[in-house]
């Protein structure tokens, strides 16, 4: 006897990135953007500055932190070494959108140096 097979949902694909402390996602919603959205979550990673993902987000997630210091002056956040668990949320950032953001940035890019050379 057969049995029926449940569907899995793949899709959406979250990547996790990172930079120091501060974590975001990169979604991938189908199969041709997954290498994307790899390569985009490592050069975010690597050039967090260069982005604003909080307002390129599409929604946000939340997840806690391991806060310590070492730093005498802020003793008063907890008893000694203790690390404090801070809840943080970090943006979701859809793969169409960051190609949309770079395909309008490359177009500018081409209209100013067009207008320069003109």
């Amino acid at each position: 006897m057969l049995k029926k097979r449940k569907v899995r949902k793949v899709f959406p694909l979250d990547f996790y990135g990172e930079d120091g402390s501060w974590r975001f996602i990169i979604r991938a919603e189908k199969p041709e953007e997954i290498i994307d959205a790899m390569y985009w979550r490592a050069y975010i990673s690597c050039h967090r500055k260069d982005f604003d993902l909080l307002h390129m987000a599409c929604d946000k997630f939340n997840y806690k932190y391991n806060y310590s210091s070492s730093d005498s002056s802020e003793i008063h956040y907890g008893l000694g070494g203790t690390p404090l668990r801070v809840n943080m949320m970090g943006p979701i950032v859809l793969m169409s959108t960051i190609r949309d953001k770079v395909i309008n940035a490359t177009a500018d890019d081409t209209d100013i140096t067009a207008q320069a050379v003109a």
